[in-house]
């Protein structure tokens, strides 16, 4: 069979990603994997012979877009003649979850190794399905292809074990598992020659790094990622009980490390903390700190709304800490009770018409707390990294911005993607600035 793309024997395949960055850089290993083996990359599923679907599967709105999505794929399959595969979470938590009907091929997230196996099969006929729960202890050496340039995500750690009770990723990623060192330093090392401007740190609690090995050793590794000469390292997904004053002073005292920390809370209130089996502790005095030893920190965090026994008035008491926090940007999401979670048998559950009123009148809160933030950088000059171009002018994140998730900077002047140009904000909105590039950029 010829393929679409080229006319010629080599085939071609597209990979749609779903879900966090840490599914991103699985994907990218996916497209690396099957690069190495004589695949041509395509953007455009319908143009490929293979489509691969990278799930995500932690909370219900993410296995129903996946459901859907696989559903749509599965329609267009005769119109298109392409073959379709399944993998990531979505296998991993419950192979139930999918009807195989009209897939040809299945895999988990730890077993994309075994992805052109499963194609060649599925050229065969044969429905393969590889779903084991085995760590890729290669992980970092694995080939990838970048699909986020200028910025690129190295993922340090895979699994989790800190048992929320409301968490599906244990039992989808199982427990915490540290790539090593050398291999996370090699890695690094390749992002760096391709020319990455921002290394974006992630895993799914990257301050537990090192303690499957014996011992917490995320700064040591920082320092060590430091060297290689990165313009910005961005530390995402960091457990409140694992920012230390090392971390902190280490933050402070290097450039390169953005001055933003992803530290989600969830809650606040002590009897909900408790029943979520996460750390209880002062919050605010956390905050306060972190503010004092690093002045210029920008702080996201993320909240669950509606969790089992949360009433009025305790969900009254995170509005308010919010109003008097005035987090820099922040995330919320609507409490869905996962099957084999412990929270899923709590008394007290949360009517969803409840939930969705709390979650709009958090974010609302929150964004009138963004707009007063962004109206203060109007007048002011700040570093932006340029990421798009559009018709007449670009795009670009600030040190204290994610991709995706936060805002976003539209810049006038002319630059290449990846510089870091310094801008003069002349307007802002809730969750935009807007500038022109200064003289002598």
């Amino acid at each position: 069979m010829e393929s679409k793309q080229s006319g010629n024997t080599m085939r071609t395949v597209s990979v749609i990603s779903l879900g966090c960055p840490k599914n991103t850089v699985d994907s990218e290993k996916i497209l690396g994997i099957l690069g190495s083996r004589g695949y041509a990359i395509s953007a455009i599923p319908e143009q490929s012979d293979f489509v691969i679907v990278n799930t995500c599967a932690f909370i219900k709105p993410a296995v129903k877009e996946a459901k859907q999505i696989i559903s749509k794929l599965k329609k267009n399959k005769n119109k298109y003649g392409y073959k379709l595969i399944v993998t990531g979470c979505l296998p991993a938590r419950d192979p139930w979850l999918i009807d195989i009907r009209d897939i040809d091929g299945i895999t988990g997230p730890y077993n994309i190794d075994k992805l052109a196996d499963i194609l060649s099969g599925a050229d065969e006929g044969k429905q393969l399905n590889a779903n084991s729960y085995l760590k890729i202890t290669n992980y970092c050496r694995i080939p990838r292809v970048i699909s986020t340039f200028p910025h690129a995500y190295l993922k340090i750690t895979e699994g989790c074990s800190n048992h929320c009770s409301y968490c599906t990723i244990p039992f989808i990623r199982g427990p915490l598992f540290s790539f090593p060192e050398r291999d996370i330093l090699k890695e690094a090392e390749s992002l760096y020659d391709f020319g990455v401007k921002e290394l974006i740190i992630v895993g799914h609690d990257i301050t537990a790094y090192g303690q499957d090995r014996g011992k917490r050793n995320l700064c040591a590794l920082l320092k060590k990622i430091l060297k290689i000469g990165f313009r910005w390292v961005r530390l995402m997904y960091l457990h409140p009980a694992g920012i230390t004053d090392e971390l902190l002073e280490l933050i402070e005292g290097n450039a390169q490390i953005c001055k933003y920390l992803d530290i989600p809370l969830q809650h606040i209130n002590p009897v909900i903390l408790k029943k979520m089996n996460r750390p209880v502790f002062d919050y605010k005095k956390l905050i306060e700190d972190i503010r004092r030893a690093v002045p210029q920190i920008a702080i996201r965090t993320t909240f669950i709304v509606g969790f089992p026994g949360e009433t009025d008035e305790i969900f009254e008491q995170l509005v308010d800490f919010v109003r008097i926090i005035k987090f820099d940007r922040i995330g919320a999401f609507i409490y869905y009770p996962e099957k084999d979670t412990r929270a899923f048998l709590f008394k007290n559950q949360v009517p969803f018409k409840i939930k969705k009123k709390r979650l709009f009148k958090l974010m609302n809160v929150q964004r009138m707390i963004s707009k007063e933030l962004a109206g203060s950088f109007v007048g002011k000059e700040i570093d932006v990294l340029v990421e798009k171009k559009k018709d007449d002018y670009l795009i670009g994140r600030t040190q204290m911005d994610a991709p995706d998730i936060d805002w976003t900077v539209r810049i006038y002047g002319k630059a290449s993607i990846g510089d870091i140009v310094r801008v003069r904000i002349t307007k802002s909105s809730p969750y935009c600035l807007t500038g022109s590039i200064c003289m002598g950029n």
